[in-house]
């Protein structure tokens, strides 16, 4: 799920990410016909991505206890995931989420896509057949920033802003929860540069 970040995750960024991020929020919004304004809706960006989204009660084969598990409190830290069947990428999503919190999980997976990661490795222990993913930490703030920009560009977070839209309102018509807006209009300085 994106999130804040951390000044810690900041320092993983190469010089001028944050700059590219924005840049790619806004040119796909222009291959999209869309306006730098414009919510960005994370299921339209799929389509344009060739990238197939599966809600996990239709992943054929699930046990149903584990899909009861999954969906449960006890599995609400799991959120999405992309795995890669030949060429094709597919994002399977918990439609037990919020639709702003599932907004947010799948661009945060798109974004993981655009940026051309390399996908997460499953290891299985021999002696315990316990399953263990492999974390990128860099990936996964990456991942982070280029998801809310693409979410929340800052030319249209300045839009709404100097609309004067209410903090609801604006999370709202983007689609994302209200601490994903309060956050995008700290961390961009749009609401210091524009209360001046």
């Amino acid at each position: 799920m994106i999130g804040p970040i951390s000044k810690n995750d900041e320092a993983l960024f190469v010089r001028g990410f944050k700059s590219r991020c924005e840049n790619t929020a806004i040119q796909v919004r222009s291959h999209l016909g869309l306006k730098d304004t414009d919510p960005l809706p994370a299921r339209e960006l799929a389509k344009y991505l060739n990238v197939f989204i599966w809600e996990l009660p239709n992943v054929p084969g699930l046990p149903r206890e584990t899909l009861r598990y999954l969906q449960s409190t006890e599995g609400d830290e799991w959120s999405a995931v992309t795995v890669r069947s030949g060429t094709k990428d597919i994002i399977v999503l918990n439609p037990s989420h919020s639709v702003a919190r599932q907004s947010n999980d799948l661009m945060h997976e798109q974004a993981h896509i655009i940026l051309n990661h390399e996908s997460s490795q499953i290891i299985v222990s021999d002696s315990t057949g316990i399953g263990f993913r492999t974390f990128d930490k860099r990936q996964e703030a990456e991942a982070d920033w280029l998801g809310a920009c693409l979410l929340l560009p800052r030319p249209a977070i300045a839009a709404s802003h100097r609309q004067k839209m209410d903090i609801e309102a604006a999370a709202d018509y983007f689609g994302v929860s209200k601490e994903l807006y309060k956050y995008r209009i700290r961390i961009t300085g749009v609401e210091k540069q524009l209360s001046r």
